[in-house]
């Protein structure tokens, strides 16, 4: 079942069809696997919207709940789970909530 793909404040969230198209495309995605109960997901958006704004990042967030094949496909086990993807490929993967600094880190390290 394909979910609808919304954008708010530079965050897009997508569903299963989606993400391939996006992260197919290059350059680097940042995705944040979630859930709507989860309350370190929820400290996570305001972090994902403001790396959304102000780097080359695309910034994706992929409801595992109603995206489970995805979520299986890359390993999200854990909510959130936040996977950089560089040139189509995942490139490194969090497990749990991070700070704005380690994923501007982390956005920087593969921009070059």
């Amino acid at each position: 079942m394909a979910t609808q793909t919304t954008e708010t404040d530079g965050v897009v969230s997508l569903g299963d069809d989606d993400i391939d198209a996006i992260v197919r495309d290059g350059g680097l995605t940042l995705v944040e696997f979630y859930t709507e109960w989860c309350g370190s997901c929820q400290q996570m958006t305001p972090i994902l919207e403001r790396i959304a704004a102000d780097t080359d990042a695309t910034v994706l967030t992929i409801d595992v709940e109603s995206n489970l094949e995805t979520a299986i496909e890359f390993g999200a086990q854990s909510t959130p789970t936040i996977v950089l993807f560089a040139d189509g490929r995942p490139v490194t993967q969090r497990r749990g909530a991070q700070t704005e600094q380690l994923l501007r880190d982390l956005v920087a390290e593969y921009s070059e």
